[in-house]
Formats: structure tokens, C-alpha cells, sequence
């Protein structure tokens, strides 16, 4: 048999493996692929991203990782662009997965145009998993020009109703309706297989976000006034943003007594000049101590 042969019949036993027997076994058929002599960097790429998409499966978030680090290093060789595009939605996902969700959001965003993953998700999918990661780290002027006015994300706006309504309702300060939006978010969320796990963590960073952008507007806000803008109670507001601020998530504080949140915002330059000082101090004892080390 020649070798498109041989090759086509290592493929077909590792896809067999992948859908009827173990983990292990359908990575070990897979690295037999791999191995193969004179096999081409495409091939062997496309060996790589279906060994992703078992790992994936099985919930091996180390060996998926590890698995497009390999990916990663064939395509330095060479390799055509339709592959390095699926590499980089590949790796959004894995980054997804793995909760590293500001690497995620870069991949995916830049994925949108180029999307040809119909294996891993749907593209709907994948424009929602964009908008939710984003939403987190874009600045507010970069929302508006990349998901609100994208016009590949406004194709398939119709079929991602809420979080469209997600993203629209912060860009507008509509606080109120934004958390009414993040009630209708969490289904979503749970029902999603790679979003699952996340959700509770994904909720979490959302109300973060939202209190942090009304927050930047003030000097000082009282607990009532807040209430009401984001259409909660006075307790449950003071007991979230309690927790937010103990954990260092907010820079504000609540003065109880008067019913009023006082936002700490940080001396970036301050902080920044205290850190180089810092920086250069360890530099020159090391400088110091290799001296030393020379002299000897």
C-alpha cells in the first residue's frame, strides 16, 4: 500500500478509537498517526486538533493544552492559513476551558471573521463565547466599535438575543435591565458544556464589572441612589458590594453610618514609580553581588 493509504488507515482506527474505546487509547492511535514517515505538516496538524477535540471530550484540560503546544511548534514549519486560523480557535477554546479568559477573549475576537470550526461549536457559539470574554477586558469605546457595531456579530445578532441585550444594556449604563439580562444569561451559561464549570465565575466577573463602570462615574454615591440604579435593595446592594471590596475587587469603601460608597481610585503613576524604584533596587544588589563573585 502506498503511503495516503497507510495514512487514511491509521486515521480511520484512530477516529474508531476516539468514538468506541478509551481516552487512552484513541491518544495512543492518534501519536501512531503522528509518527508516521513523510507525513505532511497539514496532516499531522489535523492528527494534533482531532487529538484536541478528544481531550476535550474527556474533559483533559493538561493534555489538550499540551497537545496544541505540539500543534503549535508543527505550524511554525509551515502550514496553510485555513490551518493556522483553526489553530487559533482551537487554542481560544482551550484557554476557555482552562478559565484563562482574557487569553481566550484576544483569540476569539480575532477568530470571528475567519471562523471554519464547525466541529468544535457552532459559529453562534463561538460569537457568544466573544461577546461574554470580551465584555470582561475591552474598554468601553472598544466594545461599541468591536461587538455592538461589529458587522459580523450583527449578522447573527438575531440569534443571540440576550447576549447582544448583555452588551448593549452596559454599553448604555442601563444597570437595571443589565442585571434583569445576567438572570436570563445564566441558563445559557449552565447548559453550555465549555461554559458550564465557569458559569458561577463568569456571573461573578460580570456583576464586578458593572458595579466598577457606575462606580468610575462618582466620587461618592449614596447605597439608595445605587440601589435604585442597578433595581435592587438597599441590603442586597451593601451586602454585594461587602464582598466585592473585601476581596479587592472594587476600590471603594461604604460608609454605613451615612449610607454612602466612597470610591479609592489608585495612584497608577504613584504605584507605578514605587515599583521601578523597587525594581532597580534588586537590580543593583544582584549587580552588587556578581561584583563581588568577579573580584573573587
Amino acid at each position: 500500500a502506498g503511503d495516503m493509504e497507510v495514512l487514511h488507515a491509521h486515521m480511520d482506527v484512530a477516529r474508531y478509537c476516539a468514538k468506541c474505546t478509551t481516552k487512552e487509547m484513541a491518544l495512543s492511535a492518534y501519536e501512531e498517526v503522528v509518527a508516521l514517515p513523510k507525513l505532511s505538516i497539514g496532516k499531522k496538524l489535523d492528527a494534533y486538533l482531532e487529538m484536541t477535540r478528544v481531550c476535550s471530550f474527556w474533559g483533559d484540560w493538561k493534555s489538550m493544552n499540551e497537545t496544541l503546544t505540539k500543534a503549535a511548534k508543527v505550524i511554525g514549519k509551515g502550514g496553510d492559513w485555513d490551518r493556522r486560523n483553526r489553530l487559533k480557535a482551537y487554542q481560544a477554546m482551550s484557554y476557555l476551558c482552562s478559565r484563562d479568559l482574557k487569553s481566550a477573549s484576544t483569540l476569539l475576537v480575532e477568530g470571528i471573521a475567519t471562523f471554519s470550526c464547525a466541529e468544535l461549536c457552532e459559529y453562534s457559539e463561538f460569537i457568544m463565547y466573544a461577546i461574554v470574554t470580551n465584555l470582561l477586558y475591552l474598554k468601553r469605546t472598544e466594545v461599541k466599535k468591536s461587538i455592538i457595531d461589529g458587522s459580523e456579530i450583527l449578522q447573527v445578532s438575531k440569534d443571540i438575543p440576550v447576549v447582544m441585550q448583555l452588551a448593549n444594556t452596559l454599553y448604555e449604563c442601563d444597570y437595571k435591565a443589565y442585571l434583569h439580562t445576567l438572570v436570563d444569561l445564566q441558563p445559557h451559561l449552565v447548559a453550555n458544556r465549555y461554559l458550564q464549570p465557569h458559569a458561577g465565575y463568569i456571573l461573578r466577573e460580570l456583576h464586578v464589572l458593572a458595579f466598577q463602570q457606575f462606580l468610575d462615574s462618582y466620587q461618592s454615591v449614596t447605597l439608595e441612589s445605587m440601589a435604585t440604579s442597578f433595581g435592587v435593595g438597599v441590603e442586597f446592594l451593601d451586602l454585594q458590594l461587602s464582598r466585592f471590596i473585601a476581596a479587592g475587587r472594587l476600590t471603594a469603601k461604604i460608609d454605613k453610618y451615612g449610607g454612602v460608597v466612597e470610591t479609592n481610585r489608585p495612584d497608577w503613576k504613584n504605584a507605578r514609580y514605587q515599583e521601578m524604584i523597587q525594581k532597580g533596587d534588586l537590580l543593583l544588589n544582584r549587580i552588587q553581588k556578581l561584583g563581588r563573585v568577579v573580584d573573587l
